[in-house]
């Protein structure tokens, strides 16, 4: 009842909004996909999944346990062979990259994707917080290959890149979901940690992270298992906080408009929610993209842009302004009431945003479309609004 009183509300243009379409809709949410899901393997050794959720985590992040004690997840999986690693080596150049120069760097990413119906489920419970993040439904065990729903269908790939102090693990059940709607899905699981930290003064991450973004494409483009699966013309990235951020910088944006900012043309649409594009730091502003963000105009592609009005971490007065930069076909929901880590109907209203996104742009979907550019909020969930003035549509929209 509330958000339908507020939808008439804005139609009546009460809340400051001077470009409401006249055919306005909620949109529906998605719920699961057509597809059952399969995923590449991240098992964990038996001798390693009673440690604890603390440790863990600490795994996930490779946090060392000691100074000179790295440890990550490629540390304890049970079958190492069988997941899918990607081996980067970072340049030799301290200014960009600071500790990390000169590492190899190897980078665990699951993937999920459309597969055929199979008789037996390989169901897997990472051994963290009980799974409540979501189970791998069918896992592949050592030595088997994927089963794609259809094999000679090409499908849209979706990158998902976490937040600091975060991991892939949260992703788990996003990105089943998405599998499940027909797009390959590669979720990263950075180990910031390995390389030091999101602070101001630790600063080279923000190069890092779209390094190993590209290096990951780049392998799976490259694989002869999942290359030929993927539509390279239909590619997206999505991520929460800095991996708002990570988006934002794979697609265009340089860090502090420095060039050596590592992007990719091959990215071609990307949902954020509450991006990392700055901050008030030690009493000063300060912008990730160049003064007033004002480098984003060099992000081209159609992007989503989601963010809570209680965020108090990295606030609406920071990530507005950085939205009005963009200069490809934008989209701006607001999530009332939502902190920085959304609740839970909230992280519902993103997945759906987010799944109409990608259908409007990786799969172009002329309803899809249709609907993002004339939906005031979502049914179901928590309120939500998008905010017209903020729409920026391209001239074949």
């Amino acid at each position: 009842m509330m958000k339908y009183f507020l939808l008439m509300l804005l139609s009546l243009g009460a809340i400051g909004c001077n470009k409401v379409p006249e055919n306005m809709t909620q949109a529906e949410p998605f719920g699961a996909g057509p597809y059952s899901v399969g995923s590449t393997n991240i098992e964990v050794a038996p001798e390693h999944a009673d440690i604890g959720d603390r440790v863990m985590h600490e795994y996930l992040l490779g946090r060392a346990s000691k100074p000179g004690q790295p440890r990550f997840l490629t540390d304890i999986l049970r079958y190492p062979e069988s997941a899918y690693i990607v081996d980067v080596s970072v340049p030799e150049e301290h200014e960009i990259y600071g500790p990390a120069r000169g590492l190899a760097l190897p980078v665990v990413t699951f993937i999920t994707y459309p597969s055929s119906e199979r008789q037996q489920k390989n169901r897997y419970a990472f051994p963290y917080y009980d799974a409540q993040y979501g189970e791998f439904e069918d896992m592949l065990g050592p030595g088997e290959a994927p089963h794609f729903a259809d094999p000679e269908e090409r499908y849209p790939l979706i990158i998902l890149a976490h937040g600091a102090a975060a991991h892939g693990i949260y992703d788990v059940g996003r990105a089943h979901n998405l599998a499940s709607h027909g797009y390959i899905v590669a979720v990263i699981n950075y180990g910031d940690d390995r390389a030091g930290s999101t602070r101001q003064q630790d600063l080279h991450l923000p190069y890092l992270r779209p390094l190993l973004t590209i290096a990951v494409l780049d392998a799976l483009l490259a694989d002869e298992t999942y290359g030929p699966r993927i539509d390279a013309d239909n590619i997206g990235i999505s991520g929460h906080s800095f991996g708002g951020f990570t988006a934002l910088a794979v697609a265009g944006g340089p860090f502090q408009g420095n060039t050596a900012t590592v992007s990719d043309k091959r990215i071609k649409a990307a949902s954020i929610a509450a991006p990392w594009v700055g901050g008030h730091y030690n009493g000063n502003d300060f912008f990730a993209f160049g003064p007033n963000n004002a480098d984003l105009n060099r992000v081209a592609i159609p992007i989503i842009s989601l963010f809570g009005t209680k965020d108090e971490a990295i606030p609406a007065s920071f990530i507005l302004p950085a939205m009005k930069q963009l200069a490809g076909p934008t989209y701006v929901v607001e999530l009332v009431d939502q902190p920085h880590i959304f609740e839970q109907g909230s992280w519902e209203d993103r997945d759906n945003w987010e799944l109409l996104f990608f259908a409007a742009y990786l799969k172009q979907d002329p309803a899809a479309l249709a609907t993002l550019k004339s939906a005031r909020s979502m049914k179901g969930g928590n309120e939500d609004i998008q905010l017209f003035d903020y729409q920026k549509l391209a001239d074949d929209d």
